[in-house]
């Protein structure tokens, strides 16, 4: 039997552009000092590469009994070796990245690939976050041995305008076929009704009948200080461990010399670095504008 029995998880289903890079970088590198105080925290990276079957499970979503059990016990290992040495301690997991709900490419590229059904072809930003959510809420019950799991799902959100135009200029960032699209080109062929706050929580709140959520929206802006961002960091330690926010506040803000916490991480790009990049894109094989991208963000940093 598992030692890993943690009553409590969060997901942190870090938006673009509202700061989560920031959140998990910090978390991330006071991972074992979050052990002891009972908390296992998961970035992007760790679920991706360790945790791969909850991965999978998590896009696809359709899996054979044989293979959920082989993926939950190979998930329950991992966990519980992330956990250190005393998993029994652990309390809360604590899971952070935006492919929770989705991604960018996935809802707002229009793409050549076969679709699995019928429902799924049509784009959306976020469209299945009901579903998605819904999948890694099965995988971390069928590893963990249990449904006894009090969940917390939160997420922030921007105003409307900003938050597309990041999603726009991410998108033109990353190399996809929309460098032609002009803002309001882009706002008219794309569809963001799913990633409106009050959308997703009406979709995340028919999860509640079979599972004792709380859900937990914030606003970005009201809760960063681009001055200082250790702000940002502070306000989310207080939303989400809001019982152990003077401890966890120590331990990634207080004593800490770490490089991350003043750090802009993942800075905006200014508006000559976007004209470059939608002239310079049908120049560039995939691979080739990887490292172009590389020159645009260390050359063209947005001012703050």
């Amino acid at each position: 039997m598992s030692q890993l029995k943690p009553k409590r998880i969060i997901l942190h289903c870090g938006l673009h552009k509202t700061g989560s890079t920031y959140l998990q970088r910090n978390f991330n590198c006071k991972h074992d000092a979050l052990l002891s105080q009972g908390i296992l925290y998961l970035g992007p990276t760790t679920f991706k590469k360790q945790l791969r079957g909850l991965w999978k499970q998590l896009h696809e979503g359709k899996s054979k009994k044989t293979q959920i059990l082989k993926s939950s016990e190979e998930s329950l290992k991992t966990l519980t070796q992330l956990a250190g040495q005393s998993p029994e301690r652990i309390h809360t997991i604590f899971i952070s990245f935006e492919a929770i709900f989705g991604t960018l490419r996935a809802g707002l590229i229009k793409t050549n690939r076969q679709k699995t059904s019928k429902r799924d072809n049509k784009s959306g930003l976020y469209r299945h976050s009901k579903r998605r959510v819904k999948r890694l809420m099965k995988g971390l019950e069928h590893a963990l041995g249990t449904e006894n799991i009090d969940w917390d799902i939160c997420f922030a959100s921007r105003q409307r305008d900003d938050f597309i135009r990041s999603c726009h200029i991410q998108l033109i960032k990353e190399g996809h076929e929309i460098t032609h699209l002009s803002k309001e080109e882009f706002i008219e062929t794309s569809n963001f009704s799913y990633a409106e706050p009050s959308k997703l929580i009406d979709e995340l709140d028919t999860l509640k009948k079979t599972r004792k959520i709380n859900i937990l929206p914030f606003s970005y802006d009201h809760n960063s200080d681009r001055s200082e961002p250790t702000v940002y960091l502070n306000n989310f330690i207080n939303l989400v461990l809001p019982e152990q926010a003077e401890q966890i506040r120590s331990i990634l803000i207080s004593e800490t010399d770490s490089k991350n916490l003043h750090k802009n991480i993942n800075p905006g790009i200014s508006e000559r670095g976007l004209d470059i990049a939608r002239q310079a894109r049908p120049l560039f094989t995939k691979q080739e504008w990887k490292l172009f991208r590389k020159f645009l963000e260390k050359n063209f940093i947005k001012s703050t």
